[in-house]
């Protein structure tokens, strides 16, 4: 995580105050959403592992499909960073910052910032065993 490894453009227009990275778990990506969501706290930061995506319901809801893991980074409730102060090519340090992990049918709930793991649903070799309808 180093001061100017991300640089952030205006995205899809898909979803608001939403950055999200793909490829996430097998390339590595984690330092840079850390620090993408720490230089703009006010969004949420979303990594998607390879066989991984979300289903977003209206703009409220977003449930993990696929058999891969999806990473949410929430920036709202930090305490404290140096991200400002450092020099560019300088780590960067964060307090609090929030991190949650969805495999397949957890849910998070986009108002209340809260995730509902779903506690029955079974992958066995990439597929679904089970599909609740719901048990969170």
């Amino acid at each position: 995580m180093v001061k100017g490894e991300v640089q952030i453009t205006a995205g899809l227009g898909f979803i608001d105050s939403v950055i999200i990275d793909t490829h996430f778990v097998q390339r590595g990506r984690i330092g840079r959403l850390f620090y993408a969501v720490a230089s703009n706290p006010g969004i949420l930061g979303i990594g998607l592992g390879e066989d991984a995506g979300l289903l977003i319901t209206e703009g409220k809801t977003m449930e993990a499909i696929g058999s891969g893991l999806t990473i949410v980074v929430e920036g709202r409730d930090i305490i404290e960073t140096n991200i400002y102060n450092v020099e560019m090519g300088t780590p960067v340090s964060v307090e609090n910052l929030k991190v949650h992990v969805m495999s397949i049918y957890d849910k998070f709930d986009l108002q209340q910032h809260k995730l509902f793991i779903n506690k029955t649903a079974k992958v066995l070799n990439n597929h679904a065993l089970n599909i609740p309808d719901n048990d969170y």
